[in-house]
This record gives C-alpha cells, sequence and structure tokens, in this order.
C-alpha cells in the first residue's frame, strides 16, 4: 500500500510538471504612415510623376469659373444716296470706334457703285459701332449678328497646354539623368512631340484671343447711279454703239466655236463619209 501511494504521488508530480502552457499571442501592428510623409508617386497618363494626395485635392479644389470667350461677327448690306459721304461716314465711325478696316474692295458699273469692307472693332465697342453704322439708313438689305461662344475650347486647350509644359519640364529632368545616346535620342524625340503640341496650343489660343478682343463686321454698301447702263446721248450714237457691240458678240461666238475645232473636224469626216455612202448606193441601184 505504501508503494502504491509512492507511485500515484510520482505519477501526479509527472503529469503537473508537463501540463501545456497556453500559446503566446503575438501581435503586429502595421507601421503607420506619418501625416508629413508623402504618399507614393503615380504615374499619370501623360507620363509625368504626380502623387495621390496631390491628385485628391486638386480634384476637391476649387475652380474659379473662366473668363467668358465670345466671338462676335456681324454682316450688314445696305444702299446710299452719296456714295463718296458713306465712305468718309464709315472711316469716320470706325476710327472713333477704336477699330480699323482690315480690308475693302470698291467695285461697280454703268448702273452702282459698291464697297464691301471687313472691320475689325473691339469687342467693348461693337454693339456701339454696329448701331452708329445702321442708324440713319435708307434702306437696310441685311443685317445679322452672330456670337459664338469658345470658351470650352479655350479652357480645354489651356489647360491640355499646361499638361503639355510639365510632362516637357519632366522630360527635360529625365533627360538630364540619361546615360546612353539611345535613351537621349528617345527623350529628345519625345520632347520634339511635345513642344510641337505647345506651340499649335499656343497660336491657336492667340487667335482665339485676337478673334475675341476684336470683333469682326463685314459691311457693305452701294449706290445705284441708273436703272439700266448708261450708253451715250442721241439716237445715232447708240445705234453705232448697238452695232459694235452685235459686231463684238459675233466675234466671241466665233472665238467660241473655233474653240471646239475637234468636234467640228470629226463632223465633217462623218459628212463626207456619209456622203459617200449615199453616192455609192444611188449608182448601184442606178445601174441595177
Amino acid at each position: 500500500m505504501k508503494y502504491i501511494t509512492l507511485i500515484s504521488a510520482c505519477w501526479l508530480l509527472a503529469a503537473c510538471s508537463h501540463k501545456p502552457e497556453p500559446a503566446a499571442t503575438i501581435a503586429y501592428e502595421a507601421p503607420a504612415i506619418a501625416k508629413d510623409q508623402a504618399a507614393p508617386a503615380v504615374l499619370d497618363a501623360e507620363g509625368s510623376l504626380s502623387d495621390e494626395k496631390t491628385a485628391s485635392a486638386n480634384e476637391h479644389s476649387f475652380q474659379p469659373a473662366a473668363e467668358q470667350k465670345i466671338i462676335k461677327t456681324a454682316r450688314i448690306i445696305y444702299s446710299v444716296e452719296d456714295f463718296a459721304a458713306a465712305k468718309k461716314r464709315v472711316a469716320g465711325i470706325v476710327s472713333k470706334a477704336g477699330g480699323y478696316i482690315l480690308a475693302e474692295t470698291q467695285h461697280g458699273d454703268g448702273t452702282e457703285k459698291r464697297n464691301q469692307l471687313d472691320i475689325k472693332v473691339p469687342a467693348a465697342a461693337f454693339d456701339s459701332c454696329v448701331d452708329r453704322l445702321t442708324s440713319g439708313v435708307s434702306r437696310l438689305d441685311e443685317k445679322s449678328i452672330n456670337s459664338q461662344d469658345v470658351t470650352a475650347e479655350y479652357v480645354d486647350l489651356d489647360a491640355r497646354m499646361k499638361t503639355r509644359v510639365a510632362t516637357e519640364q519632366r522630360y527635360l529632368d529625365i533627360l538630364k539623368q540619361a546615360r546612353t545616346v539611345k535613351e537621349v535620342l528617345e527623350v529628345e524625340a519625345q520632347l520634339k512631340s511635345i513642344r510641337e503640341e505647345i506651340e499649335a496650343a499656343k497660336g491657336r489660343l492667340q487667335y482665339m484671343d485676337r478673334q475675341v478682343s476684336y470683333s469682326t463686321i463685314h459691311l457693305e454698301y452701294y449706290q445705284v447711279l441708273a436703272l439700266s447702263a448708261p450708253e451715250a446721248p442721241g439716237f445715232f450714237p447708240r445705234v453705232g454703239l448697238a452695232l459694235r457691240n452685235g459686231w463684238n458678240n459675233i466675234l466671241g461666238l466665233v472665238i467660241d466655236a473655233i474653240g471646239w475645232w475637234p468636234l467640228m473636224v470629226v463632223a465633217v469626216f462623218l459628212f463626207i463619209f456619209i456622203r459617200r455612202r449615199w453616192r455609192n448606193r444611188n449608182k448601184s441601184l442606178a445601174t441595177a
């Protein structure tokens, strides 16, 4: 009994000494990014680097309203009583408005005199200049005003140009880091393409700025001199003029006919061929 009790005590001591311990809990916490640490850079569609924080800030930042870009044009046609006085009056109105005459075409015949002008005036003086040009006109044949809003196109083109400029600077930085001739040539090819796009965008923007700042007026005025073309005073001078015009008309017809000489030659050969066939046929019938 003593031995049994001793053996049981040893077994209990051994069991307690080999009792499994609970597994240690290992906690891992990902290192937080510091507030002042920049977010990882991402490559945008244009090939330039921009961080996610900046992209998000730009996306949600306030964008001021763009200035409206409107191109105004007008077309005016009217008749005048005194051609010389009308020409002087138009020049005075344009000069007073701060504009200038871009192009002028004057022509006429025996029945009327006509003057066609392309006028450029500051956009702020466009409406008042149009009103002064048409005021006091006895017969206004046409007056039309057209406004074209190019604000969206202007803003889009300006944004694209700025993106190209930023991309150009990025390629310049890459060019400084190029180590081989191949890398240099590749970067320079990209720079050439980007610079061409920048120059084209600048030219288009400058053109739209000029069109917006100076409006265009297409003006046409005329003076009717007579309902029919004056020819010559008196009966006999008019008869002589009619005979001369008739002779000139005949000469014109002859000259036009000479221009069709290939067809005339073909017609002559056909006529000769048909005539000979007709004669030969008549002879054969007569002999039969």
